[in-house]
Order: C-alpha cells, then structure tokens, then sequence
C-alpha cells in the first residue's frame, strides 16, 4: 500500500479462465523477492488417500476478502504478464483489479513482431535469466498433473519467481516504452482492450441474427442455446 505498486499473478488448476479454481497467488513489490500465497493444494492421488487440501495454506474466502482492498484501490498499480487471465480469475473471485500495467503488451508495443512475449522468452533475453519450466513442477505428457496437485514447496518456487521477474521486466520495459515513443500507443491502444475484452468473454457474444428461421446463437461465456 505505502509503494504504490505491486506485481501479481494467480495459479489456477485450468488453463480455461471461465472454468479454472484459483490455487494460489503470487506478490512481488521488490526485485529479487517474491512471495506465494497457496489457497487451493490438494494433496496427490484419490478416493481415500488423495484429494484433500494439504496443510499450511491459507483459507482462500479470507485471503481474498483481505487482498481485495489491495487489488482494486484506484491508486495501486496491479502489474502482470497476460492478465487479462487473471482480470477474468479475480473477477469471478469478486475482485475487479485496476489500474493495471502489462509487460507482454509494453513488450509487443516496444518491439511488435521482432520476437515472442512470453514471460519465459522476455527473461532470458532482458533479464539473461531462464525462468523455471511449467513442465518442471507439473510434469509433462501423461505424467502431468495439474497445479493444484504440486507440491508446496516446489509451487512457491515456481510461482514467486513469476511475480518477480514480471516486477523486473516492468522496471525495464517502461523507460524503454518512453525512449521509443511508444507510451502514447500502449496507454491507449493496448492497455485499455485487456478489460474489454476480458469483459467480453465473461459476457460471451451473442450471434448476428439469420434469417433462415432459426434463432441466435450465444457463443461462448456462460452457455449457448441450441438452434
């Protein structure tokens, strides 16, 4: 609250933001430091052996009634990569995070199609840095697991260094947004079209109207109605 920004990112069990449960969430407000707040383990396996919520997590319905004043103060800059999945995670959460900074798109408004913005792609090369894999904590193939299923330990590894090196790509890349003269373009162009369109898939779209007697269509967000 006293700095006036802070990094975050969520993990969830899905990469399906409509349908995915928040697991955890992950702070940073200091480079080289970064914290992991688990609310959704579960412990491996199933039936009567597997399942259930491992121990030293957090009650997710109190964590996110106390880190609601944080994510939604109009004077606290929310920063993160791709968040318009976790605008939409947060949203069916109750929270409606602004304002927010986003360092894929200062990257693509800085540099467009000179290279992918990906997180992982972005930290080796601005930070030199090679991010923990996914496929590292979760597994890969028919041996993945979902994170919900990842150990603690290995999840806080993961998850902190995500909110971190965001934290470091966004002291970074916003000088570099004004040495290009690209503020103009990110702030608005880029930057407001993640809540729209976040708002638009919660929303889903609704289908022209056809004419050959046959009704809408709701395509995507909560449903679809049959013709």
């Amino acid at each position: 609250m006293e700095q006036g920004f802070v990094s975050v990112d969520t993990e969830t069990d899905s990469l399906d933001a409509m349908r995915a449960n928040l697991v955890g969430i992950s702070l940073s407000v200091t480079p080289g430091r970064g914290c992991y707040i688990p609310l959704g383990h579960k412990s491996a396996g199933g039936g009567l052996f597997g399942g259930d919520a491992v121990e030293g997590q957090l009650p997710p319905g109190e964590t996110i009634a106390k880190l609601k004043p944080l994510l939604e103060h109009p004077g606290i800059l929310k920063i993160g990569q791709n968040l318009k999945y976790d605008l939409q995670i947060f949203a069916r959460n109750g929270i409606a995070v602004a304002p927010i900074d986003d360092t894929m798109l200062m990257s693509y408004a800085i540099e467009s199609g000179e290279n992918g913005h990906g997180m992982d792609e972005l930290s080796e090369k601005h930070l030199g840095h090679k991010p923990i894999a996914f496929k590292d904590v979760a597994g890969s193939g028919k041996s993945a697991i979902t994170f919900d299923r990842v150990p603690l330990d290995r999840a806080t590894q993961y998850a902190a260094e995500d909110a971190d090196i965001t934290l470091r790509l966004w002291k970074l890349l916003g000088p570099r947004l004004a040495r290009k003269r690209k503020v103009t373009v990110y702030e608005t162009l880029e930057r407001p079209m993640v809540a729209v369109l976040a708002a638009m898939e919660r929303e889903g779209i609704l289908g022209a109207p056809v004419y050959n007697g046959m009704r809408p269509i709701l395509i995507g967000g909560r449903g679809s109605r049959e013709i």
